[in-house]
C-alpha cells in the first residue's frame, strides 16, 4: 500500500509513566489488505520536535470498532516523533498513517497452552493488546492460554495499565503479573511487584511455556531472546522492538589500530561513500540519498537485507535472519555497522 491513510483523533486522555492514548478512526476502506489489529502496528509519519518528517512505530493497543482503534505514546524527552505526538495531536487533528502490519497478534497464541510476555517499559503495548484481547475469548467461553506476564519499570508509578493489570489478575484464573522494579523500594507484603530485575530463575519458574512474546527496546529484546532460547529451547520466540541498536561509543581496534571510518562500496551502483564506525549501514546509506528498502529500524521486519561481500563489519543482534542467512553473508542494514577501512556490500 502506497497511499496515506488519514486518520482522525478522536479522543485523547493520560496514562501513567507520561504515557498518553489516543484513539483514531480511519474508514475500513482505506487500509487496503491489512487494517489494523490489536497487537499490530501502524507506521506513523509525523514530524518531531525539530519540525523534520519521520515514519515510526506504534502498537494498536485497542480495537473498539471496524474503524475505531487505540495507540499509546510515552513521551521520552528525546525530542523525537513519539514527544511531537505527545505534545500536538488532539482531538480532530488527522495523523498520515503509512500503513498497518505486524504478525503478533492473538491468532498467534490464543491455540497455545501456556505463553510468557516480557516486556520493558513502554514495551506493554503489545502484551496489553493481546491480553485484552484473550479476555473478550474468555469472556466468550472460548479457551485461552495460561499467561504471565513479566513486566519491567523504574518505578511503580511509570507503569502504564496498571490497575487493569492488576484487576485482571485477581479475577482471572488464566493471567497472572509480576512487575520487577528496579528504583522503588518494595514491601514484602506487595507481592505483584518484585525488587530488581528478571533471573533465570524467575524464566524458569514459569515452567515449559509453548511461546513466549518479548517487547521492548533493542537491548532488552536482544539479551531476553538469547536468554529464552537457552532456557526454553522448545518454545516459539516472538519478538517486537521498535528501538533501532544502540551505537556504540567505544572505539574499535582493528590491528592494533584506531577504526573511526573508511569507505562503503556498492559496486551494483558504481558508488563508494565515507562512513563512521559509529552509525548503522541504513542510517549512511540514507544520509548519502543512496535508495534501500526500510521499515522498523529495528532488525525485526527485514527489509533492509544487504549482502556482505567483503570486508568486515560489526553486527547487533537482528530478530529476522536465519543462522543459515547470516553464514552466507546475509545483514541488516539497521543492525550493521561498518568495522574496516572498506567494506563492500550488495543491496
Amino acid at each position: 500500500m502506497t497511499a496515506l491513510v488519514h486518520a482522525r483523533c478522536e479522543q485523547a486522555w493520560p496514562e501513567a509513566g507520561g504515557v498518553k492514548v489516543f484513539t483514531l478512526r480511519a474508514g475500513a476502506e482505506q487500509w487496503g489488505l491489512q487494517p489494523p489489529a490489536p497487537g499490530g502496528h501502524i507506521a506513523i509519519e509525523y514530524p518531531d520536535i525539530r519540525g523534520i518528517a519521520q515514519q515510526r512505530f506504534y502498537s494498536v493497543v485497542r480495537k473498539s470498532a471496524p474503524d475505531l482503534f487505540e495507540i499509546a505514546v510515552k513521551r521520552t524527552g528525546n525530542q523525537g516523533v513519539s514527544d511531537s505526538l505527545h505534545a500536538t495531536l488532539t482531538e480532530g487533528a488527522i495523523l498520515p498513517i503509512r500503513y498497518a502490519s505486524g504478525h503478533i497478534t492473538v491468532a498467534a497464541i490464543a491455540h497455545r497452552q501456556s505463553v510468557l510476555m516480557l516486556a520493558g517499559g513502554i514495551g506493554l503495548t503489545l502484551p496489553i493488546a493481546l491480553i485484552r484481547e484473550l479476555g473478550k475469548l474468555d469472556d466468550a467461553g472460548q479457551p485461552v492460554p495460561n499467561v504471565h506476564l513479566y513486566l519491567c519499570s523504574t518505578t511503580i508509578g511509570d507503569v502504564p495499565f496498571l490497575h487493569e493489570l492488576l484487576a485482571l489478575d485477581l479475577r482471572s484464573s488464566w493471567f497472572k503479573v509480576r512487575i520487577f522494579v528496579t528504583r522503588d523500594e518494595i514491601s514484602s507484603r506487595a507481592p505483584h511487584f518484585v525488587q530488581g530485575r528478571p533471573t533465570e530463575q524467575d524464566l524458569r519458574g514459569f515452567g515449559s511455556p509453548d511461546a513466549v512474546v518479548i517487547c521492548g527496546g533493542h537491548s532488552f529484546a536482544s539479551t531476553l531472546q538469547q536468554t529464552v532460547k537457552r532456557i526454553h529451547p522448545a518454545a516459539e520466540i516472538l519478538v517486537e522492538s521498535f528501538t533501532p541498536p544502540a551505537a556504540k561509543a567505544e572505539p574499535i581496534v582493528l590491528d592494533g589500530k584506531l577504526a573511526t571510518g573508511g569507505r562503503l562500496l556498492i559496486p551494483s551502483l558504481d558508488r563508494a561513500i565515507s562512513v563512521n564506525t559509529h552509525k548503522s549501514i541504513l542510517d549512511q546509506l540514507e544520509e548519502n540519498q543512496i535508495s534501500i528498502k526500510s521499515q522498523c529500524r529495528s532488525g525485526i521486519c527485514g527489509s533492509c537485507r544487504i549482502k556482505i561481500l567483503a570486508g568486515g563489519c560489526r553486527r547487533e543482534i537482528d530478530f529476522a535472519l536465519s543462522d543459515a542467512d547470516r553464514s552466507s553473508g546475509y545483514a541488516l542494514a539497521c543492525c550493521t555497522y561498518p568495522a574496516q577501512e572498506e567494506l563492500t556490500i550488495s543491496l
